[in-house]
């Protein structure tokens, strides 16, 4: 096989800084690093779109190229009454749906979305490669009292807080229920993330309903867009961070706080067991209670405890790494190129 391969990857341009953008930026990063795969415009050995929408008509498969796609997700369709599609919506996703069965291979970032890929999707499970994901160095780096300190002043942050970070205000991320157990147990919520304080009209879409539930509650803090330099101190700072998400393709943020030594209490479903530790305090994200219990559990915990809980979380993390995610990216390339 000739090396380095010729790839020519297809960005979607869009959610820089975080989500999707995290991925293709890191991805290209760490794939250059190996030496094995250049990237061009023209003329490639293989194409990988590193996105797929599913509501617009973004893929073009050339029967003479292998062609991979990545999926991340598929939580409008696991979640489908809480993602009205529209008529143009579901002719779109079925004009996607067949040129997706037309690719060589797909890409995904956990075995829950593969599974969820072969169910929705009707894709053999030989085409479809599970890549985990990674997180920023960043988040593995210190911070001084001086630069917490900054932090707390600017956003005026409590001492005593549980974090959550969520790309945006959708159904996925359970906010209105975490909500209503931080009240319940009396310690404030800060939400972190995109359009967390958007304006709003009624009748609101269906997607924002959450963001409407979350006006009742007095105890959250809501910020947007804040620089991921800042965001490693809000995980510094927290008492703890809470994954309340009916689903997810992977978690990100989930990743980013076991990086930063952030204790985790986190739901056990979709793709989440697959980040956390096999010791961390999970809860059912459709049973209140259950969430509440978890919390509880967690704020009981010594000293010591937590010491020694946030240590194994810590060394859960390091399993990941966007090295790795490289190395069975190109492993991917190769077979299907080898075998095209």
């Amino acid at each position: 096989m000739k090396l380095p391969l010729k790839v020519q990857l297809i960005s979607n341009g869009q959610s820089e800084g975080r989500g999707i953008g995290v991925y293709e930026q890191n991805l290209i990063k760490a794939l250059e690093n190996k030496n094995q795969v250049t990237f061009v415009k023209s003329n490639p050995d293989l194409i990988h779109y590193a996105f797929f929408d599913l509501f617009k008509p973004t893929l073009k498969i050339d029967p003479q190229i292998p062609t991979i796609v990545t999926i991340h997700d598929l939580t409008p369709l696991v979640m489908a009454n809480r993602y009205p599609k529209g008529l143009r919506g579901i002719l779109n996703l079925f004009r996607q749906w067949l040129t997706l069965s037309k690719s060589s291979a797909i890409i995904t970032d956990s075995e829950c979305s593969k599974k969820d890929i072969q169910k929705y999707f009707w894709i053999p499970e030989n085409k479809i490669f599970v890549t985990p994901l990674a997180t920023n160095d960043l988040y593995k780096t210190k911070v001084t009292d001086r630069q917490k300190e900054q932090i707390k002043k600017k956003y005026n942050i409590p001492d005593h807080f549980i974090l959550t970070v969520a790309a945006s205000p959708n159904p996925n991320k359970n906010l209105p229920s975490l909500a209503e157990v931080t009240e319940r147990i009396g310690i404030p919520l800060v939400i972190v993330g995109r359009g967390m304080n958007q304006k709003f009209t009624m009748p609101v879409h269906p997607e924002l309903i959450d963001l409407v539930r979350l006006g009742v509650y007095q105890h959250l803090i809501r910020l947007d867009n804040v620089p991921n330099e800042e965001l490693l101190v809000f995980y510094k700072l927290a008492s703890v961070y809470a994954q309340a998400s009916l689903y997810e393709g992977f978690g990100i943020p989930l990743l980013e706080a076991m990086t930063a030594e952030c204790p985790v209490v986190s739901s056990r479903s979709s793709s989440l067991p697959e980040v956390y530790g096999s010791e961390t305090i999970t809860f059912n994200p459709k049973s209140l209670k259950s969430m509440e219990k978890a919390f509880k559990k967690f704020f009981k915990l010594t000293a010591s405890q937590k010491e020694e809980y946030i240590k194994k979380n810590s060394e859960r993390s390091k399993d990941f790494s966007w090295s790795k995610t490289a190395d069975a990216t190109i492993s991917v390339y190769k077979n299907l190129y080898e075998k095209f």
